[in-house]
């Protein structure tokens, strides 16, 4: 009887140390091999969101300017690209956004070092420049204009736009790196009929990355970087 018992008997065996770590190997480049893609996914959509919402806060800002003070060509600033025409530029559209830090023409609100085209050149604004108006979005997005280099108040064409006013940038991502035009910076064109994204230049990754805007616009994703 005790024989055909044994016969029957279910043995347990545990696994080796060797096959748990050859499992837990495996399972950890699946993980990186899933994460990663799963992390640019979220940044990606996240920095869509924010160049929509960016856009949208500065045309309605304009508009609600416009309901108050009259069109844009008629406000009271100098011509030209200065601290004086920023400053008195920017009245206009202040209680219409909502920032969380005005630093105006100071360094204290974006970090010093440059920012980079998409292609690798280095540029060396804005926080470095006295001509460009800063500030700080309510949402942590760093914000700054320049107006028109030539061409008068609303009278140049600039970034494929015509009648350009004022000419915005956002850092989506605050004073955190990469700080890269297309990838966490972003322009936009304010012009006489209203607020467009940059569409000045071809978006690549051999490009500057200026109109990188207006491809996220066009297309809601950031496909240009893959």
């Amino acid at each position: 009887m005790k024989n055909s018992l044994h016969k029957f008997k279910i043995y347990k065996n545990g696994f080796t140390l060797a096959e748990v770590l050859i499992t837990l190997i495996i399972v950890g480049v699946v993980a990186a091999l899933t994460i990663s893609p799963l992390i640019n996914t979220y940044v990606e959509s996240s920095t869509v969101a924010k160049v929509k919402k960016g856009l949208s806060i500065l045309g309605q800002a304009k508009k609600l300017a416009e309901a108050q003070n009259g069109p844009i060509v008629t406000w009271d600033y100098p011509e030209g690209n200065s601290a004086v025409a920023v400053s008195k530029f920017w009245p206009y559209l202040r209680p219409y956004i909502s920032f969380a830090k005005e630093c105006g023409s100071s360094n204290d609100c974006y970090q010093t070092g440059a920012v980079t085209s998409l292609n690798g050149s280095d540029k060396s604004y804005p926080s470095t420049n006295s001509n460009y108006y800063k500030f700080i979005l309510a949402d942590g997005c760093v914000m700054w204009f320049r107006m028109p280099y030539t061409g008068g108040k609303c009278n140049s064409n600039e970034g494929g736009v015509d009648g350009l006013c004022a000419l915005f940038s956002i850092d989506v991502n605050g004073n955190r790196p990469p700080n890269v035009i297309g990838r966490d910076v972003f322009l936009f064109a304010m012009a006489i009929d209203g607020v467009y994204p940059y569409m000045g230049d071809y978006c690549n990754k051999n490009s500057f990355g200026w109109s990188c805007s207006s491809y996220i616009i066009k297309h809601n994703n950031m496909n240009y970087l893959h």
